[in-house]
């Protein structure tokens, strides 16, 4: 199926509006011009309903709310929300970019309205390989405390600060509770054998948006990690707003699936454990699978347990 875009439509009339178009047969209307190839007005649209994009939104900056969140909402859409604990707590910190991070109540916003996901990115944004493991604990495990206080959900996904860690960060990241850590690497997402590394595909000042697509269009799963859109992008953390506009409309016509970190993970495990319990019913035919799940008696297995 090809669809024209409405460019398309718009630069046809321009065109024909235009003086000294030739006029057609007979003096008729003005012969409809021929377009340049590859302009890129015509696109196919594709089914890629069984395609998935996380979007994975670190530091949490104000810009979030401002230019971000209205696309998301948009096309109803959602995303991972990486925040720095200590920054909503106390204000801006002195080194922060002009507008700042975003507030509680801009957070909760976010949640009530476009369903995010909350992660922790950390208290206060450290190299956690590089610090000593009481600051790190802290930085892991009180960041998610307070994160869950604040907003009322568990926070099951941790953010590396700066995607730093090592074996000794991720074992801290697991015993604090969370299901998952995002790391800043290239592969694909395997929940089974590596959910505390999440590898991911970074848009920054010199991505290209073609390159992006394609990579959706080959991946059954893709995450995304955006820190900032700017109009006109200054640093290297900051991605076109023109080209993420682009991305989520064209995520949307062409059905990519967009869920978030811990939806992804649920999603896993559901799924798994249907095949488990598929697995059961063939083992156990006749309904004998569910001897599996009868109530034990303790006392005559004359187990210790506390009273």
């Amino acid at each position: 199926m090809v669809r024209l875009s409405p460019v398309l439509l718009l630069t046809v009339a321009a065109a024909l509006a235009r003086p000294g178009n030739p006029p057609g047969p007979a003096g008729g209307p003005a012969a409809v011009p021929v377009l340049p190839p590859d302009t890129g007005l015509v696109e196919e649209v594709l089914d890629l309903s069984d395609h998935t994009v996380v979007l994975s939104v670190d530091d949490g900056y104000h810009s979030v709310f401002t230019d971000i969140y209205p696309l998301l909402k948009r096309h109803r859409m959602t995303m991972t929300l990486g925040i720095i604990t200590d920054y909503i707590r106390s204000g801006e910190p002195s080194h922060a970019r002009v507008g700042g991070y975003l507030r509680r109540s801009e957070i909760q916003e976010l949640l009530d309205s476009c369903g995010i996901e909350i992660a922790s990115h950390g208290m206060s944004h450290p190299f956690l390989a590089r610090v000593d493991s009481a600051m790190a604990w802290r930085e892991i495990r009180e960041s998610k405390a307070i994160l869950e206080s604040l907003f009322g959900t568990e926070v099951i996904t941790f953010i590396y600060p700066y995607g730093n860690m090592n074996h000794r960060v991720r074992r801290m990241v697991r015993q604090a509770g969370y299901k998952l850590g995002r790391a800043v690497r290239p592969g694909d997402p395997d929940l089974w054998s590596d959910r505390y590394r999440i590898p991911e595909v970074e848009l920054r000042l010199e991505t290209r948006l073609e390159d992006i697509k394609a990579r959706i269009r080959r991946r059954p799963v893709t995450v995304l990690l955006l820190h900032q859109v700017a109009d006109q992008p200054t640093v290297f953390t900051q991605w076109s707003t023109a080209d993420f506009t682009v991305l989520l409309e064209w995520l949307n016509r062409n059905q990519v699936r967009v869920t978030t970190l811990g939806g992804l993970y649920r999603e896993w495990w559901t799924k798994h454990l249907d095949r488990f319990l598929e697995r059961v019913a063939a083992a156990y035919p006749d309904g004998r699978k569910q001897l599996l799940f009868q109530d034990v008696d303790v006392d005559a297995t004359e187990a210790a347990h506390p009273r």
